[in-house]
């Protein structure tokens, strides 16, 4: 998100390696009602922000991967949004993260990339308005494989075009507003097009020319207004 100086670097290892929590699959990372919560960064694992109705029809809202934080505005809580671990999660605590980025003359780097961390976060949400409100289940899936791709190769987690993709197609359905059987066609369909493999729970994007002509995907393109 921005550069930073040896000392920054090594700050935010030290933090990386602090005392972590772990989350199982399905469990709710929540704290309690009332507290201000310190935030928190995702070491490993996915989590996705869910939105639940009172008839059990869950929206998973976005996705969270390993080097997010599970609250992109530091200073800002919002009441009554939930994060549901996909996989197991291990996330440490960000407290030293948001008092370092309170204090842009002592870290500058570190302050720019939690505002630009934070934007890009609001600009993924945009992709995924956009997804849902004017894609078709095919041009949905595609490019949510695009966005991940991206996603996880900024963060070291691709070879090869290929990446862990731990969600289920009930999941898949929760994210894309799409049926499970609905979710079944489409996947087998980009997979009889030869534009993916999914297999024992990895993704591999085959054709990302073939990809990129179903569906749209531009990485956020951000800057740091000083």
């Amino acid at each position: 998100m921005a550069a930073l100086s040896a000392d920054e670097a090594d700050f935010l290892h030290r933090a990386g390696a602090g005392a972590a929590s772990l989350w199982a699959p399905r469990s709710l990372l929540e704290h309690t009602p009332g507290e201000f919560a310190s935030p928190r960064y995702i070491i490993s694992g996915w989590a996705a922000r869910v939105r639940e109705l009172r008839d059990g029809r869950r929206q998973l809202v976005q996705l969270l991967l390993p080097g997010e934080t599970l609250t992109p505005h530091l200073n800002v809580r919002q009441d009554g949004s939930t994060v549901q671990a996909i996989t197991l999660v291990r996330t440490v605590d960000g407290t030293a993260i948001r008092v370092a980025a309170g204090e842009p003359s002592k870290y500058p780097g570190i302050a720019e990339a939690v505002a630009l961390a934070a934007a890009h976060d609001r600009a993924l949400l945009m992709e995924q308005v956009v997804r849902l409100g004017r894609q078709t289940a095919h041009e949905r899936m595609v490019n949510l494989m695009l966005e991940l791709h991206y996603r996880c190769s900024a963060v070291g987690l691709v070879h090869d075009e290929s990446f862990e993709f731990p969600l289920t197609q009930e999941a898949l359905g929760d994210l894309l507003g799409l049926s499970v059987v609905h979710v079944n066609r489409t996947l087998q369909l980009l997979r009889q097009q030869e534009l993916i493999q999914l297999k024992h729970g990895r993704l591999t994007l085959l054709n990302m020319a073939g990809l990129a002509e179903v569906a749209e995907f531009k990485p956020p393109r951000l800057t740091y207004a000083n």
